[in-house]
């Protein structure tokens, strides 16, 4: 994969017509970009997919999982479509682990992963690890996904407050990615789509440079283009620090 990939596309749902693009850069610090990217609109479905730094193999993983999503397709019911997506992630864990133990005991191969698939006038999501969905909505962003991770985890135990879990030497400790463990066991939620919703799909390395207040002003400035989103986001990002790689996809609903 390219270290600086750009893809975009515009497809219509039954309700909404849906605009997106997505890049990923390796970064100012690292020398390989481990994330991978699947825009795959003709079947509502945008994945983004993080190698687990300093691993064995973290680029395999990351694009072993886009790969296998990148054979989905649409369902005549939701039900079997919701089910085909995590037989396919499923897949993506066994190859994983199969490259593993290829490589030998010592080796650690997994990447963290998160999906957002549209069906009519709904959007579900499902995720393994730090990877992260937004939703921006009447001027307000909010996160979607709760990280897999062991400073989320002291968030919630109220040991650090959440302005410090970036900076926690634990940071990059993730609890669940695909390719970890033999059985897999991801979170799924879902939500109505509104009119002028955008969603920000990211690695952390665009959360890790930049809080929430700074993604705020870069969308409130590029909301009627996906590509210069995605674009100005990626910028602000190596701005801010680019300490690692960055993969960030933009969606944009409109009726």
């Amino acid at each position: 994969m390219p270290l600086h990939s750009n893809l975009s596309h515009t497809e219509s749902s039954k309700n909404f017509r849906i605009s997106s693009n997505g890049v990923t850069h390796v970064g100012h610090v690292r020398t390989k970009n481990e994330d991978s990217i699947l825009l795959l609109p003709e079947e509502s479905l945008w994945v983004v997919a993080d190698g687990m730094g300093g691993h064995h193999a973290g680029d395999f993983a990351s694009q072993t999982i886009t790969q296998n999503l990148g054979l989905f397709k649409q369902q005549v019911n939701l039900d079997d479509s919701i089910l085909l997506l995590e037989e396919n992630v499923i897949n993506s864990n066994t190859i994983i682990r199969r490259k593993s133990e290829i490589l030998g005991r010592n080796a650690t191969i997994g990447s963290t992963v998160v999906c957002l698939y549209v069906w009519r006038n709904y959007a579900f999501t499902f995720w393994a690890g730090d990877s992260r969905l937004y939703r921006f909505r009447n001027n307000k962003i909010e996160r979607l996904t709760e990280d897999h991770s062991y400073v989320e985890e002291l968030v919630k135990m109220g040991k650090i407050d959440a302005r410090d879990a970036e900076n926690h030497p634990a940071a990059n400790v993730v609890l669940k990615a695909v390719g970890i463990d033999e059985l897999l066991r991801m979170d799924l939620d879902y939500f109505e789509l509104l009119d002028d919703d955008i969603f920000i799909i990211c690695s952390d390395g665009l959360y890790k440079d930049m809080d929430e207040r700074a993604m705020v002003a870069v969308i409130q400035a590029n909301t009627g283009d996906m590509d210069a989103l995605t674009q100005a986001l990626l910028v602000s990002s190596l701005n801010a620090g680019g300490t690692d790689n960055t993969s960030i996809i933009a969606l944009k609903v409109s009726e």
